[in-house]
């Protein structure tokens, strides 16, 4: 009797210590799958998110013709063949750049920018993002391009709009690009001079590009 009592508590051991190791085992493996299921919930939200930005997938799979239509076509205005609203010459559209940021005037910044036209019918057709290894759909282009530069624009409008200083010096990368006829300066830097006689040497924009004689910049991505 003792020895069947024995066996009994024994066989009962056996069978607890059995059921919490299948459970300890069955635990990693859940947590695994309902990961799994979260990372593929996740990758399909991006996937979305990304679908929805311009340029990708839809525009991509489109001829080159009919992606620079639909971007034209976007833009009111008509077809422009120059630059409007651009200086004669690099130096003196620093000046008035710095000019406009010490009188906080948004207007006559964007206005020395390339707009949404200008580069689709004089930098983009001539651009590196046209044709292969570095083609991109017209649409994305603009906007890797448009999106920094207004945050970069809001940036020095924060900082310095309003705020007194003088145009001393402006320079650029010594190798000049050239792009069908468009030339583009890269890497530029300016000297200003603040209220208080401190000068300073900062990136206040990114390119500036010329067509026919005329200056304007392509971005004012920049260092703040």
């Amino acid at each position: 009797m003792q020895r069947l009592v024995l066996a009994v508590v024994f066989g009962c051991s056996f069978l607890l210590l059995v059921s919490c190791s299948s459970d300890t085992r069955g635990t990693p493996s859940l947590l695994v799958s309902d990961s799994a299921r979260m990372d593929s919930v996740a990758r399909g939200r991006q996937d979305s998110v990304n679908r929805a930005q311009p340029g990708y997938v839809v525009d991509s799979i489109l001829p080159p013709a009919e992606e620079l239509r639909r971007f034209r076509a976007a833009f009111d205005g008509d077809s422009v063949t120059a630059f409007s609203g651009g200086s004669d010459s690099r130096a003196e559209l620093v000046k008035r750049f710095v000019r406009a940021l010490a009188e906080n005037d948004t207007s006559a910044l964007r206005a020395m920018a390339v707009h949404a036209r200008e580069f689709s019918d004089v930098y983009y057709p001539a651009s590196p993002y046209s044709r292969p290894p570095y083609r991109q759909p017209i649409s994305f282009a603009w906007r890797m391009i448009q999106d920094p530069s207004t945050v970069g624009l809001g940036k020095l409008l924060k900082r310095l709009g309003g705020m007194p200083m003088h145009f001393v010096a402006e320079r650029c990368d010594p190798k000049v690009l050239h792009e069908g006829a468009i030339t583009r300066y890269s890497g530029c830097l300016v000297d200003v001079v603040d209220a208080t006689g401190a000068q300073a040497t900062k990136r206040y924009y990114g390119s500036v590009v010329e067509f026919k004689g005329k200056f304007k910049f392509l971005s004012y991505t920049n260092d703040f």
